[in-house]
């Protein structure tokens, strides 16, 4: 490695880390609250045919959708202001977990409140699971390979020293 300062115009949140860090903080957040919506419309449109663990579902859906909006706003948050490379570890493992997390502790609140529906839902989890996964691959693949993340992340601690004295 050479003491040459790094290009700027690779080093910070700009250009598609800045895009992540947007769609993490903002659509992420509308996007959920939005599909919460719609999905607890269906339940309560079909709330007669589930039975009385309607509202426990609804309850739960609200509570998951708060987790999501939770999480995106926190690794919004850390990218955005912590240049460390352990930011970077976090933001992989809250992609894979936003992925896998609330469609599967949906589907086994579904399928312990209602039981007779569980298997009907099943390939359409399957879908959205598959979805979430390309979108926390494709962010991996960018975290793990991006020179604008490696410049703005730092690896550790000696390097902090070099950059900052």
């Amino acid at each position: 490695m050479t003491d040459e300062p790094m290009p700027s115009e690779l080093r910070g949140t700009k250009g598609w880390l800045a895009f992540l860090i947007f769609t993490l903080g903002i659509v992420s957040p509308i996007r959920t609250i939005m599909q919460t919506g719609q999905n607890i419309e269906l339940v309560q449109t079909a709330s007669s045919a589930l039975g009385p663990n309607t509202e426990t579902y609804i309850t739960i859906s609200w509570i998951l959708t708060v987790a999501i909006i939770v999480a995106c706003l926190y690794l919004a948050c850390i990218l955005t202001m912590i240049h460390r490379w352990s930011t970077v570890r976090i933001a992989i493992v809250g992609f894979w977990s936003l992925a896998l997390l609330p469609t599967g502790l949906d589907l086994l609140a579904a399928a312990i409140l209602f039981p007779s529906l569980a298997g009907s839902v099943f390939p359409d989890v399957l879908i959205d699971v598959g979805k979430s996964s390309i979108w926390a691959t494709i962010w991996t693949a960018y975290l793990l390979r991006s020179k604008r993340v490696a410049n703005t992340y730092i690896r550790n601690a000696s390097e902090t020293v070099r950059i900052f004295g």
